[in-house]
């Protein structure tokens, strides 16, 4: 469990003060059990009950701990924010290796238990969490509203080339990783060698912390599993997207996946839907002014959606 695990707290140090965790502001860690999954969920759950609850996901290069520069400001307000470890990062257990499929269904189970509850449910992605938060408000339907910090269409060949660490991995990795036997598939290879990692934060300090993390950005992960998200369709195509409400805070200085990456997807959905820069940010969003930007934005949003 991540009270045994030192990349988070290592973290700290370099996220703003009101950002960091504390021993007496720490989330509740569980499990979430599901057919196949065991998923693992750092809980933030207000002293006063909240009908509101706000689910974070991360991307390819985090895990459920380092969500929590997100969750302290939205728990602060009262509100209940989970943090799930998708399989193949964090402490989730699985019996056999995920598909970006799974992680749809996996993040579709926990906004239903939520919706079940009575709660009013905001899904919150940040990176390729973004598309992944995209997906489940598709399936699931009844959630107040969808934060974004990037939208990511990987049908896309110059997005590919952005999230790939070599644009030719980009171009043409995709169609090479298709034609290779299914036992190659299985192989575990480090998620940095695959994807711009260098791009994850601006700070290098901060990334020499990460890609530490065998959890997170210095996991390995199966080739498979990177085709599956690579070669993913929407379940719905933007212009289908027409009655969620959608916020989008980008960073300013995202050196992994510039805005426009995002507005090829973003710019095409029909709902209800803000866009907001957050200067000076990097692809993880803690630098100032833009961090204290990205968090008014998000609580002003989710009043508006939950009211």
């Amino acid at each position: 469990m991540y009270s045994e695990e030192q990349v988070w707290r290592e973290l700290q140090q370099y996220l703003p003060s009101d950002n960091q965790l504390t021993d007496e502001l720490m989330p509740r860690e569980k499990f979430f059990g599901l057919s196949n999954y065991n998923i693992h969920l750092d809980e933030y759950i207000p002293t006063d009950e909240t009908d509101v609850c706000i689910i974070v996901f991360h991307g390819v290069g985090g895990n459920g701990r380092l969500l929590s520069f997100m969750a302290i400001p939205l728990f602060k307000q009262g509100y209940e924010v989970i943090c799930p470890d998708l399989p193949g990062y964090g402490f989730s257990e699985f019996e056999k290796y995920p598909t970006y499929n799974d992680w749809i269904d996996i993040g579709c189970e926990i906004a239903k238990s939520k919706i079940a509850e009575n709660k009013k449910v905001i899904l919150l992605g940040l990176s390729a969490g973004g598309m992944l938060a995209y997906n489940v408000a598709c399936k699931v339907g009844k959630v107040n509203g969808l934060i974004i910090t990037n939208i990511l269409d990987n049908r896309i060949t110059t997005v590919r080339e952005h999230s790939a660490r070599y644009k030719f991995m980009g171009t043409y990795g995709l169609s090479l990783l298709k034609k290779v036997p299914s036992v190659i598939k299985k192989i575990k290879v480090p998620i940095s060698l695959c994807t711009n990692m260098k791009g994850l934060v601006n700070d290098k300090r901060v990334l020499n912390v990460l890609l530490k993390d065998k959890r997170g950005a210095g996991n390995n992960v199966e080739l498979g599993f990177l085709l599956s998200m690579m070669n993913s369709v929407p379940v719905k195509e933007p212009e289908e997207f027409t009655d969620i409400p959608v916020l989008l805070c980008h960073p300013g200085d995202d050196k992994w996946t510039p805005t426009s990456i995002s507005e090829l997807f973003f710019d095409r959905i029909k709902a209800s839907k803000y866009k907001v820069i957050l200067e000076n940010c990097g692809h993880f969003p803690i630098e100032q002014p833009g961090k204290e930007k990205m968090e008014d934005k998000i609580l002003n949003f989710i009043r508006s959606t939950t009211s």
